[in-house]
This record gives C-alpha cells, sequence and structure tokens, in this order.
C-alpha cells in the first residue's frame, strides 16, 4: 500500500470534524496530548516510516476523526458508535421469531420507503433455515412483490450483525447508481459504507477498513472483478453475503457467463459466503439449486392482482390461465369504445390512444415500444389526441419539471419533450442522459407526469410501477417477444397502495396470434431460459474462467481445472446441452498456451490412477500477458493488441492537450456508429496546430478527411478502425471543453444518450488500461497519467471543475458557477455557510445551498475516514 500522508488527513478533517470521545480518560488524554504535539509539527511522509517503533504514532494513525456521519442544522444525522453498534450485534436477532427489526431501522424503513410492516411472505422467507443458518438460497416472486427488501433485510444483518461486508449485484449500471442513491440514507445512519462499484467507478482493492463494514454496489463485469481482486488479496474472509438480484440472467448470453463464473468461484472458496438469488422469473430451477447448493422458496404473492389482456383490432380477450383448454384461454371480454373519427383511425389504426385514454390522467400507464425511434412517435400520437384542457393538469410541477430539463442539459431540451410533458407524457429510452432518465423517472413515480413511453430496458431496470401497461406490439426489436421478457414488462402493472389491480395489455394482429398464443401458454409452462452460456461463442468464457483461476492460484493442475468446470452449472446441464468436459478443457488450455496467455510451469509423466485412469500432471501458470489480463478485466481475444496498442502510442505520444489520451483509451469493441466526415472537417478547422499533431500521430490524411466530406472516392491510408477512434475521440474531446450534451449531440447527429454512453465505456476502458499496464515496467507513464485522467472521463469535463463533480447530483454547469464563485474545493464547500453559498452563486436555492454543503462534508469525511483506515493498514502487525 501507498505512504499515507498525515498531513491530508489533518487538512481534511480540520475546521469541521469533531474527534470522538473514548470511554477511558487516561487513553483519551493520551490520545490528545499525542495529536496534538503531532499537528504541531511539519510531518512529512517520510517521517512516518521512520517513527514506526513509536506507538503514538500508531495511536494517531488509528484515531477516528469522527465516528459519526456529518450532522448539520438543516438535516439531522445521528449514527452508531461503536459501542451502539456492539449492542446492535447483540439484539440484531433475538431469540424471539424473526424478523425483529431495530427500532432504528425499522424507522428508517418507514421514514425512506414508507414501510410499516412486513408481507406474510417476508417474515416467512427471513425465518427459513437457510436464512438463520447463513446458507445458500434463491427465491422467487413476482415482480413488485417486495423481494428487493427481504434481500437487503440480509445484507443489513450480515454487516451489522455478523459484522461482514456485502455484495450486491444487479443488472445495468443505471440500476447500481439507483440503488445507491436509495440506500445512502440508510448508511449514513446506520454506520457502514456504500461503495458504488460500475463504469469507471470502483476501487481495487477496496480499502481495508477497521471498523464500518462495507456494502459493494456492483455490476455483473465489476462484481466479477472485485471477487478476483479479494481472492487474490486474501480478503474473501471479509465478505459474507453475495446476493444477485435478477438471477435469471445467468441464461442470457455472455453477461449470464461472467456471472456463472463468478458464482463458481464463490463456490469453490472455503470458507465460502452466503449466496442469495432472486428473480420474478426463473428456468431450470432444480439445476440453479444443485448448482448453488440452496434452498428454493418460490411465493405467488402479488401486493396488486395482475389482470392479462391480448388486443386484437378493437376487441379485447382477457387471459385465463387457470382454464387448460387451449380454446378457451383467451376469453372475448370486451370491445373498445374509443370514438375515433377517420383521420385518428389512419393516424392510429391500432387503436392503441383508446387504452390509453381510459386510465391517464387519473392513473398511469406504461406504453412499451419496440425501438427508441417508435417511444418518442407515440408519445408524439398520444397528445395528437389529448384535449388542451390536460394542460391544466399539474400545470406548475410540469413547468418546474420542463425548467429542471432544461438545466441539466444547460440550456437546451428535445423539441418531442418539450411538446409532450405539458400533456403529463413523455418518453424514456437509452438516447436520453442518465440525469433526464432519473427526473422523468422522479416524476413519474410522483404523478406528475402520468404516462411514458419506453423500450423493454425500463422491465429490468428502476421499479416504476403503473396501473396499466400496454405493449405496443409483441416484438422487441426484430425478435418475437419472449415469456421472460413479457413478465417483467407485464410486472410493472399494479400500484401498491393505489389501485387492487394491475392491468397488462398486449396489442397484436391476427398474424401473430399462433406465436403469442405459444409464448403466453406453450412456452410458460416449458421454459429453459436458464441454460448455461459458458460453452457458447467458442467457449469463450471458460477459457475465461480458466484463466482466472490458475492467475489467481484457485487451481493450478489439469485435475484441479476439471474439478472446477465440474462446478459449474454448465457440468449438470453437460449432456443435454452436449458438451463434453474435458473435450472443451483441452481445447481451451490449448487456447490459453498457443496464445501465451498461460504456460506450463512443471511436466511430469502421466501416471496411472486405479479409479481415474491416466491423469495429466502438468501444472499451469499465467505468464506476464496473462496476468495483466485478469489484472484489467480484457477480453482474451484483445489481450495481445490492447499490449501492441499501449506499446505503439507510448513511442510518440502527444500530452500537450487531452486528444491522444483520449484516442488511447476508446474501446476496441466500438459501437456501430457511422463517421460524420462532414463534422470530422468542419471540428479540424476549429483545431490548433497542436492537436493536429495526432493527425499526424495517427497517420491520417487530411486530403481523405476533405474528399470524404464532400462525397469524393478517396483511398483509406488507416483502418477503419483506427478512423472510428479518432471520431469518437473527438466527439469525447468536444465534452472535455465543458461543451453541453445536447450541443455536443446536435452537431455530432448522434442521441445524447449514446454520446453519454460512448464517455462511459472510455473510462471504463481507461480503467482496465490503468490495471493492466501495472504488470509491465515500460507503461509506467500510464499508472501515472491515466488516474486523473479516468476522473476527468468519469465526469467528462475539465479539470478546473473536476474536484467538486464527485458531489452527488451536481451538475457541469452548477459546478462552474460554484468554480467561479470562487468554491473550487470540497473543502471550501463544506466550511461555507449555505446563505453565503446561495448569494455567491446566481438561481442557487437555499435548500439546494443546504444540500451541497451537507454533501461536501459527507464525502470529505468520508476521505478523511479512507485515509486512516489505510493509515491503519500501514501500521497493521508492527510492534
Amino acid at each position: 500500500m501507498d505512504d499515507v500522508d498525515l498531513d491530508l488527513i489533518d487538512e481534511l478533517c480540520s475546521s469541521f470534524c469533531t474527534p470522538c470521545t473514548s470511554q477511558n480518560t487516561k487513553n483519551e488524554n493520551d490520545t490528545n496530548n499525542t495529536n496534538e504535539s503531532l499537528l504541531s509539527s511539519n510531518r512529512k511522509r517520510a517521517s512516518i516510516v521512520n517513527s514506526l517503533e513509536n506507538s503514538k504514532i500508531k495511536k494517531v494513525c488509528l484515531l477516528d476523526v469522527s465516528n459519526r456521519s456529518i450532522a448539520d442544522e438543516y438535516d439531522e444525522v445521528s449514527t452508531l458508535d461503536e459501542s451502539a453498534l456492539q449492542m446492535l450485534c447483540e439484539e440484531w436477532e433475538p431469540k424471539s421469531q424473526f424478523p425483529t427489526l431495530l427500532t432504528r431501522v425499522a424507522g428508517l424503513l418507514e421514514k425512506y420507503r414508507n414501510i410499516q410492516s412486513f408481507h406474510n411472505w417476508q417474515k416467512k422467507c427471513l425465518d427459513l433455515p437457510a436464512r438463520r443458518k447463513n446458507q445458500n438460497l434463491i427465491y422467487t416472486l413476482p415482480t413488485s412483490g417486495g423481494k428487493t427488501l427481504v434481500a437487503e433485510i440480509m445484507m443489513l444483518n450480515c454487516l451489522l450483525h455478523r459484522h461482514l461486508d456485502a455484495i450486491f449485484i444487479l443488472p445495468f449500471v443505471a440500476v447500481v447508481q439507483e440503488k445507491v442513491r436509495s440506500l445512502q440514507p440508510f448508511a449514513d445512519e446506520l454506520g457502514f459504507h456504500l461503495e458504488e462499484y460500475a463504469s469507471s467507478k470502483g476501487r481495487y482493492p477496496p480499502i481495508k477498513r477497521r471498523m464500518k463494514r462495507s456494502l459493494y454496489i456492483c455490476t455483473i463485469e465489476k462484481a466479477n472483478s472485485l471477487i478476483n481482486c479479494l481472492i487474490e488479496n486474501r480478503r474473501m474472509v471479509e465478505l459474507g453475503i453475495v446476493v444477485v438480484d435478477e438471477l435469471h440472467m445467468i441464461g442470457e448470453g455472455q453477461r449470464g457467463a461472467i456471472l456463472e463464473c463468478l458464482l463458481t468461484k464463490v463456490r469453490l472458496l472455503t470458507p465460502q459466503p452466503q449466496i442469495v438469488g432472486m428473480s420474478a422469473t426463473l428456468a431450470n430451477i432444480d439445476d440453479l439449486l444443485k448448482f448453488l447448493d440452496a434452498q428454493f422458496y418460490e411465493e405467488r404473492f402479488r401486493p396488486v392482482e395482475l389482470e392479462e389482456y391480448v388486443k386484437v383490432n378493437d376487441i379485447v380477450y382477457k387471459i385465463d390461465r387457470n382454464n387448460f383448454n387451449e380454446n378457451d384461454q383467451l376469453i372475448e371480454h370486451r370491445r373498445l369504445d374509443f370514438k375515433y373519427t377517420k383521420q385518428h383511425l389512419l393516424n392510429d389504426p391500432d387503436r392503441l390512444v383508446g387504452l390509453v385514454s381510459e386510465v391517464i390522467p387519473n392513473d398511469s400507464c406504461l406504453v412499451f415500444c419496440p425501438s427508441k425511434v417508435n417511444c418518442e412517435n407515440v408519445a408524439r400520437l398520444i397528445i395528437s389526441f389529448m384535449p388542451e384542457k390536460l394542460l391544466d393538469d399539474n400545470r406548475e410541477k410540469r413547468s418546474i419539471l420542463l425548467e429542471t430539463l432544461v438545466e441539466v442539459n444547460e440550456g437546451n431540451l428535445c423539441d418531442t419533450l418539450k411538446t409532450t410533458i405539458p400533456y403529463g407524457v413523455a418518453y424514456h429510452h437509452s438516447g436520453l442522459t442518465g440525469d433526464e432518465r432519473q427526473l422523468i423517472e422522479e416524476a413519474f413515480l410522483d404523478g406528475i407526469l402520468t404516462c411514458l413511453t419506453c423500450t423493454s430496458t425500463l422491465s429490468t431496470g428502476v421499479n416504476l410501477p403503473a396501473k396499466r401497461v400496454i405493449l405496443r406490439s409483441p416484438y422487441v426489436g426484430s425478435q418475437f417477444l419472449t415469456f421472460a421478457q413479457y413478465k417483467q414488462m407485464s410486472g410493472r402493472a399494479g400500484r401498491t397502495g393505489q389501485s387492487q389491480t394491475g392491468e397488462c395489455y398486449v396489442i397484436a394482429h391476427e398474424r401473430d396470434m399462433k406465436q403469442l398464443r405459444e409464448m403466453l401458454f406453450t412456452v410458460a409452462e416449458n421454459s429453459t431460459g436458464c441454460d448455461s452460456h459458458l460453452a457458447t461463442n467458442n467457449n469463450y468464457a471458460i477459457k475465461q474462467l480458466l484463466l482466472n483461476a490458475i492467475s489467481l492460484k484457485i487451481c493450478s493442475t489439469y485435475e484441479s481445472l476439471l474439478n472446477l468446470l465440474q462446478k459449474t452449472l454448465l457440468a449438470l446441464q453437460a449432456d443435454r446441452l452436449n458438451v463434453n468436459l474435458e473435450n472443451v478443457l483441452d481445447e481451451c488450455l490449448q487456447y490459453l498456451i498457443d496464445t501465451k496467455i498461460v504456460h506450463i510451469k512443471e511436466e511430469g509423466q502421466e501416471s496411472n490412477d486405479n479409479s481415474n485412469g491416466k491423469i495429466k500432471k502438468h501444472v499451469y501458470e499465467t505468464t506476464k500477458l496473462g496476468k495483466a489480463t485478469v489484472e484489467g478485466s480484457v477480453e482474451l481475444g484483445l489481450a495481445d493488441s490492447l499490449y501492441n496498442h499501449l506499446a505503439k502510442s507510448l513511442i510518440n505520444m502527444n500530452l500537450e492537450n487531452p486528444l491522444h489520451l483520449l484516442y488511447i483509451t476508446i474501446p476496441f469493441d466500438l459501437p456501430n456508429i457511422t463517421i460524420g466526415f462532414r463534422q470530422l472537417v468542419d471540428r479540424m478547422q476549429e483545431m490548433k496546430n497542436e492537436e493536429k499533431i495526432v493527425l499526424k500521430l495517427l497517420e491520417i490524411d487530411e486530403t481523405f478527411l476533405h474528399k470524404k466530406a464532400v462525397g469524393l472516392p478517396a483511398q483509406q491510408k488507416v483502418s477503419k478502425e483506427t478512423m472510428l477512434r479518432f471520431y469518437i475521440a473527438m466527439i469525447l474531446y468536444d465534452l472535455f471543453k465543458n461543451k453541453s450534451f445536447y450541443d455536443v449531440a446536435k452537431f455530432w447527429d448522434q442521441s445524447r444518450g449514446v454520446i453519454q454512453n460512448l464517455y462511459s465505456q472510455a473510462a471504463s476502458f481507461a480503467t482496465s488500461i490503468l490495471y493492466f499496464s501495472k504488470s509491465y515496467d515500460e507503461f509506467w507513464p500510464y499508472h501515472q497519467l491515466l488516474p486523473i485522467f479516468i476522473q476527468r472521463l468519469t465526469f467528462c469535463t475539465s479539470l478546473e471543475i473536476l474536484p467538486i463533480m464527485e458531489i452527488p447530483g451536481i451538475k457541469r454547469g452548477r459546478a462552474l458557477q460554484l468554480v467561479r464563485a470562487g468554491y473550487r474545493t470540497l473543502r471550501s464547500l463544506a466550511k461555507a455557510q449555505p446563505n453565503d453559498l446561495m448569494k455567491a452563486v446566481l438561481n442557487l436555492p437555499l435548500r439546494t445551498a443546504q444540500i451541497l454543503v451537507k454533501h461536501s462534508k459527507r464525502l470529505l469525511c468520508e476521505q478523511a475516514e479512507d485515509l486512516r483506515d489505510q493509515a491503519a493498514e500501514l501500521v497493521e502487525n508492527i510492534e
């Protein structure tokens, strides 16, 4: 671990942090005297090492400036000190019937979630032997039934009673970010660390905590990297529970294969942390139970009853799942009576607006559309039928929503949202930025918006229930709807406490009915959706699993690697999937050897064994390239190319501006984006000479670009990949110059969400490069350059406002205002008075100023605590 600068601790904590009190007066006085003498001296890093024998130094390193979350006069927050935490551990699980939540936790659930009691199924699930004995558990329940709360209680029990860390695995970055926001008040008040592992965020290895435990909220890929890191550093003993949301994703492509690899590694360790998996849709449940050695709990409970319908032309059929007669499973229910003119029918032949108008504006409605373009078109279609009197509903709140959206877009907003939001309608898809999606989601939950047109990704994202869910078509993109997708979408129907039933309508044509019936009834009974994907894509995931196991020293021999594969879900399904594990192992090991990622350390003669026949005695270990591949979580097929790319870029690296480094960090697996040569030429005409040096380094001919811009034939000297990576680097370079997302997206003719996704991918790939390069001494410049550059990529902004972009919810426009007003650091904001802040920054409300000060204090104290924990680790085990 790097040396810790104690001066920095003092600087961070001075002015507003209060030292904690000790129960032992003598120890308190000794510590205070030591602290005062050290504060008055001018300490240097070298002095830490030279005076380690002095026990007083150790006391200072271990001294907590504050064991409490920062409380200010605007939002009083108190947290558990060490003695209260010990009492919590003793009282958390009394002998009386579980769950008996502490009054404090119950109060937080009521305050932040409006939860006053558990459902009966939740009590039963939490009282299972598997839960009590910390054994593996899989449970399934319809969407909106309260699955996540049970998992959160288990994680709180692990953090506060068992005093162990927890990992919560979620499917998407946006869901991770939403869950971090949701759990932050609990972390503040109950005294545990909440750490986000998504995109470029996450520390490897995580800080070793002395007092508080950590809850890691991760995407699947980041969780895999975190598990690898904990295994490598022999810190898995700190981990008590791994919770997997949407466990059914184990059967979905390469991301499912990564999840299977992760769980296989966890299962192989001793002691093994508890594994808890949950989902609304699980198939092959027997295979999953054997794979995880888990108990199973299933409940059909829905807080709101679901009614399912299919609409064909103007006839609505009700789905009867209790009837096993094929001819009676769809019962004619009613005809739509919405009054259409001939022109209206031409515009809306599927009578979608008729279904929507039955529920809005008094209730809420989600319309799932097959594509992003269709989302926006449907939103405009709906408001074209709406009477103008709807403009009076929530007029003031919708105006505020529009103003806020304009603010997060730094003065801009798309025409569709400008037109639809006054009617209470908006669209929601990946073309929006994260800030826009969050504001629209919150407005929908608050009833400011009553109808969202969205893509299927919303069904696996944040919880947005509605009275009625409408599937615009039984297709997702060009693919027919699967039963799992239908379950996820229909599960959004019904709002607890606001209606007794939820409704799901599928709009279909006669030509779709045969396939739709099969999906709704036949596939529902015979789904095999949780099949292993380890052996797909040319056994890619198996190769990655073997490399991880060898690099982390989990396995090193042929026998142990074969045993590893026999612990996978694939092994349980091998016969049905027609996979021979030994043949696959031989093939994958040979690939790793041929690509110089793994080599044979020792070779011995094959020996006979009475039970197993011939056993191969090879011992495998990773090469430097293999270790770098694991450290950087780099795809196997890209490892050698990445090394060559970094080596070549290092020879003539240009650091006069960020453009060349941006190019270096653009991922290899590029999105399908058409290069806009006209925009590229326009931007190049604005470039300075020092910026154009990058063109020469990449051997990009300006004449070629000019010809392509005007549609003339031209011979390209560089590869298409190089050209595309430079094009994306130029887009991100605009953001580095503090240009707004809206302006950048408009100029380059890309959606705002695509632009945001590009810089998120670049930040993530830059993180991979950082850890990949640490295995090579010759790549030391990347070690020095990338940490701060990754921060810039994370927020895609200039250096001047970077220090305060870490504040939750702050936007670049507001950050620029604060910097120009003299608030350039977290510390300056933490020391500020909200009234002074409000006067110094134009249009800054008092409440926002209070929140900025509060968050700055919290972040600064977290940084100080991180440094204290690092200091404690530095002097650990030193007499």
